[in-house]
């Protein structure tokens, strides 16, 4: 039986999944073209927003949202479980991602985040993370939300690594608050959900193909308060945001929620 469930419910995401790339990302994507060209930037987060609803959905996730999220543009900073990650942000708001530069070349993800406005760094290059800087205070200046994994890479979503702190100078140059936001993935038992991460090193299709085969889950993003007090400097700022983050992953697992997404 359980089997056979796990057949029916791979078929059916398999199927939405490929029908939403074939029939709805083109038209997302020439719609958030247009809204760029004409400068239309509620068009722009509206689509967005819904096609990173639909994608959770088909991934067999529901997102439901902890604390306040603000709507004046923020530098958010976030733990870094999984490629789902990005998704689960932009079904809350349109926040243009600092990512590293092999993500640009990865089917579909690839072109989704290169139409989301996000900026590729090349690890190591200190040149390319001047520039990055540099468009991040751009951005944050002309009144856009700006997202960051302090982290750098995935974890399995149980502990947090070093957060480093280069890229949250520009929030801090610009004086654009930091939300710090903890997204912990949850199983319907309501234990953490390890099996959304990448596993042994696993290539992003087969990630895809792995996930879409996983029991529905939970996602809880909890959004802490906004950190405003610049004067403390960065290594402050960035100790305060990953204390917070690091708070509520080790609360336990399932708690009653605000809101969902």
């Amino acid at each position: 039986m359980k089997t056979l469930i796990h057949i029916v419910r791979f078929t059916l995401r398999i199927t939405a999944f490929i029908l939403a790339l074939v029939f709805v990302l083109p038209f997302v994507i020439m719609g958030i073209l247009l809204a760029k060209l004409f400068r239309n930037n509620p068009v722009n987060e509206f689509l967005l927003v819904y096609w990173s609803r639909l994608l959770c959905f088909i991934c067999g996730l529901k997102v439901y949202v902890h604390g306040v999220k603000p709507d004046a543009p923020v530098f958010l900073v976030a733990n870094h479980v999984s490629w789902l990650d990005i998704p689960v942000i932009h079904s809350l708001m349109r926040a243009g991602f600092v990512a590293k530069n092999e993500i640009k070349y990865w089917p579909i993800l690839g072109l989704i985040t290169m139409v989301g406005d996000t900026l590729f760094l090349k690890r190591g290059n200190a040149q390319s993370r001047k520039g990055v800087i540099t468009q991040i205070k751009k951005r944050l200046n002309a009144g856009r939300s700006v997202a960051v994994f302090p982290e750098g890479t995935v974890t399995d979503g149980s502990h947090l690594r070093t957060f480093h702190r280069q890229l949250i100078h520009a929030a801090i140059e610009t004086k654009t608050p930091i939300l710090p936001v903890a997204i912990k993935f949850i199983n319907s038992n309501g234990t953490r959900n390890d099996r959304v991460g990448f596993l042994n090193d696993e290539f992003f299709l087969s990630s895809v193909w792995r996930i879409l085969t996983l029991p529905n889950s939970t996602v809880e993003v909890h959004c802490g308060g906004l950190v405003t007090d610049f004067d403390l400097g960065a290594r402050t700022v960035t100790t305060q945001a990953r204390a917070y983050i690091e708070q509520e992953l080790l609360r336990n697992d399932y708690m009653s929620t605000t809101h969902q997404a």
